[in-house]
């Protein structure tokens, strides 16, 4: 296939760095994923220990013992999913300028740089060609599903609620935790409603939230 020149470079760029960003969180646990109760990245160690089957590797034994002292699973997603922010954030300061990392500077104790990486994008399809992505370390962020550009979730986590934002999961998971007072303020501050709005927005999410499957806090 004969490559001709984009005629569209920055465009092209544009996208294959959204592309490629996306994809990276989507190799982030996902913080909202439950099964039964637990976080689902949890789940095939948890089917193991439950069936009487040994851990399959050093590191599912040492996640069993941790949650056999009981370590709650939420606190152990918000470490995962932070290592994994922290590993994927590097990955694009390498391949964005390695002496973000301190690698090749001109300084007492730093690393000499055989290579210089960069991401290029390929197209097959119309019109093929390739394009150089950057700017990956400073889009990152801009793109975290959670819509908290790379920070951590607070307590209480939100809860389940699955198609409501934000605000409404804080809420709620502020008045299960019996904090009614902190629920009405965080409802009001996203939607300007009344406090009677509020409280009564905030009781309905709450039944509706006891009634479903899976709808522990």
């Amino acid at each position: 296939m004969i490559e001709r020149e984009d005629s569209r470079p920055d465009e092209r760029s544009a996208q294959a760095l959204q592309s490629f960003l996306v994809t990276l969180w989507s190799m982030v646990v996902d913080e909202d994923s439950y099964t039964d109760g637990h976080p689902s990245w949890l789940e095939p160690e948890r089917r193991s220990d439950q069936q009487g089957n040994g851990p399959a590797d050093a590191g599912a034994s040492a996640l069993q013992r941790v949650l056999a002292c009981g370590v709650d699973p939420d606190d152990l997603t918000d470490v995962v999913r932070e290592v994994q922010h922290e590993v994927l954030y590097n990955v694009c300061q390498l391949l964005d300028d390695p002496g973000l990392l301190g690698i090749g500077l001109d300084h007492e104790g730093s690393r000499p740089a055989e290579f210089r990486w960069e991401l290029v994008a390929v197209r097959d399809g119309e019109p093929a060609g390739r394009v150089p992505v950057h700017g990956l370390h400073s889009s990152l962020d801009e793109l975290d599903p959670s819509g908290r550009h790379g920070e951590p979730r607070g307590r209480p986590i939100p809860a389940r609620l699955p198609g409501h934002p934000l605000h409404a999961r804080l809420a709620v998971a502020h008045a299960r935790a019996g904090d009614r007072i902190r629920a009405i303020r965080t409802w009001r501050k996203a939607t300007g409603a009344t406090v009677t709005e509020a409280k009564a927005a905030i009781d309905l999410l709450v039944d509706r939230a006891g009634e479903g499957p899976g709808s522990a806090p």
